[in-house]
């Protein structure tokens, strides 16, 4: 801890701004990637499809929390550096985390359309009550992740090219106007300024 005093916490709330969009995009693809519908067999030994268990939810939910997690310890890490470029490595992190989870998303919106048939709602189509068709919330998911996902990578890039300005400044010695020194405090003392005699 002692080390982190004194250091720019830029990067921590680099790392912080960014850990929350990305949260949300690793929620949608663990959610196609892994959530799976429980299976119950009847009496007459059908099989019945089912809501999702606890552990696979609270699954999806570490593993979500785990990808932001990831990313604010490396602003931590950025911190202990101690470079001007630190603010860049939370927002790399961010971008490579938030493209490996976009890549395979739509494999994993096929897959997840497959392990319900009847849709998330499992509810057959000629029911009335049938309110979520097949397919439908995995593309909802789908488009969800990327668009967040997109606007996380911008975000990295604005954050990398203010930091790249800012060392580019320092380097060719741009800096402000300079800060004028504080005004003198009076202690409350008489001065006695001498009094020189002219000469006629």
């Amino acid at each position: 801890m002692n080390r982190l005093r004194g250091t720019s916490k830029t990067p921590l709330a680099v790392a912080g701004i960014l850990a929350t969009p990305l949260f949300f995009v690793a929620l949608m693809a663990f959610s196609l990637k892994l959530d799976k519908p429980s299976h119950h067999v009847t009496k007459k030994g059908a099989l019945v499809l089912g809501d999702p268990t606890k552990a696979t939810i609270g699954k999806v939910y570490l593993l979500s929390l785990g990808v932001s997690v990831a990313v604010v310890l490396v602003g931590v890490l950025a911190m202990l550096t101690r470079s001007r470029f630190a603010v860049a490595l939370p927002a790399l992190a961010a971008i490579v985390a938030t493209t490996l989870l976009l890549l395979p998303l739509s494999t994993w919106e096929t897959e997840h359309t497959a392990r319900y048939p009847l849709g998330v709602d499992l509810i057959p189509k000629r029911d009335p009550g049938d309110l979520i068709l097949r397919g439908e919330w995995e593309q909802n998911a789908y488009t969800t992740a990327r668009q967040i996902g997109f606007w996380t990578i911008v975000m990295s890039v604005v954050a990398i090219a203010f930091a790249a300005v800012f060392e580019v400044r320092r380097r060719r010695g741009t800096v402000g106007p300079p800060v004028p020194p504080p005004p003198e405090i009076a202690d409350g003392q008489p001065q006695v300024v001498p009094h020189t005699r002219q000469l006629p």
